[in-house]
């Protein structure tokens, strides 16, 4: 019992002595760890902290023959297209086409009710004998110095009075048939025998497909690089092949909403493949492009004013503002900012900034 104060003494030192060195280990130990998982961080975005080193790819810029043409789309119109329709308000009396069939230019399609018009021009032309009778007895009793000019010129021109509302009446009685304007394909007729129609009413629509219109814009910066009797190449919705066309005339005016300009070009269809409507794939091909500068399009970084890529010089990467041109699947030209020979980070540019060390692993 005398000695229990001295051993209790000896255990509280070797307690304390116990916990600081606990603590000192995990505070060693927490060290060691953050140290490990930066290298770890800075490893596995390809910087070392030491040097602050990017590793990236890329690409050698040098001139090339660029194809210059624009890929666009449009759209298939008929040659010629007319909505029939009467100019009079008047009954259907006959019909004389089938629903989808060819007819030629002239062709009566409809025929309108035109009894009244017949019956007026049958009197007018009796009212026309009469008058000339009369005209041509004045004459003669005028020459036997029995009758007056003033009463012979009244009758005369009573003649040609008839004779203007002959003209007009049988102007009257053409309205009554609607004919074809060209020849083409008449489609579906919206009315039938005995319909009243009058100018509001759509009888039918024909169509001249045998040759087409494609419609189509590019973009005004183009505006000076095609000429008419371009040739162009389209491809429409669900149809095998290719077909050809030529540019033929064009909007003389620049859209303001998508700063573009029209342009019409003309295609045969001699095997009526092709329909108004389609939806087409136009390819307009221009003079091809010399020394064309071309790099990968994941090498372009979007700006808030423009476009940028960074160039490898001297080991570190420069940021330069470029402007681009055409695009292909793959690559897009450079029109500015870039000369044959510079050397184009293609990949990590997110890790990068300006002036910043890089390690170039691949050249393409």
């Amino acid at each position: 019992m005398y000695h229990y104060p001295k051993t209790l003494k000896k255990i509280k030192v070797i307690s304390i002595s116990a916990l600081i060195l606990v603590i000192v280990c995990f505070l060693i130990i927490n060290k060691i760890l953050a140290v490990k998982e930066k290298n770890e961080r800075n490893l596995s975005q390809n910087v070392s902290p030491q040097g602050q080193v990017v590793t990236a790819e890329a690409h050698l810029v040098k001139g090339e023959t660029l194809d210059n043409e624009i890929r666009t789309i449009g759209t298939v119109r008929a040659n010629e297209e007319v909505e029939l329709r009467s100019e009079v308000s008047r009954k259907v009396t006959g019909i004389y086409f089938k629903e989808g069939s060819y007819v030629s230019k002239g062709k009566v399609l409809f025929k309108l009710d035109d009894a009244d018009l017949i019956a007026k021009l049958r009197r007018q032309e009796i009212e026309e004998k009469l008058t000339k009778s009369k005209r041509d007895r004045e004459k003669a009793l005028i020459d036997k110095g029995l009758a007056t000019e003033a009463s012979f010129e009244e009758l005369e021109n009573n003649v040609e009075k008839i004779a203007a509302e002959i003209a007009l009446t049988k102007v009257d009685i053409s309205k009554t048939s609607i004919i074809a304007p060209f020849s083409g394909i008449i489609g579906l007729r919206n009315v039938s025998i005995g319909s009243y129609v009058d100018p509001n009413i759509v009888l039918a629509v024909i169509q001249d497909i045998s040759k087409l219109k494609v419609d189509f814009s590019i973009p005004e910066k183009y505006i000076t690089s095609f000429s008419k009797g371009e040739k162009l190449v389209f491809t429409a919705e669900g149809i095998k092949g290719d077909f050809e066309a030529e540019v033929y005339a064009f909007e003389p005016k620049i859209e303001n909403n998508t700063r573009s300009l029209i342009l019409r070009a003309l295609t045969s269809n001699p095997s009526r493949k092709l329909m108004p409507g389609n939806f087409a794939n136009v390819t307009l091909k221009l003079l091809d492009i010399s020394d064309a500068i071309m790099i990968p399009t994941q090498a372009l970084i979007p700006q808030l004013k423009g476009q940028s890529v960074f160039v490898y010089r001297n080991g570190v990467a420069k940021s330069i503002n470029v402007e681009t041109g055409l695009r292909t699947e793959e690559f897009i030209q450079i029109t500015s900012g870039l000369n044959s020979g510079d050397t184009v980070i293609t990949t990590n540019m997110l890790r990068l900034k300006p002036d910043a060390k890089v390690q170039i692993v691949k050249v393409d």
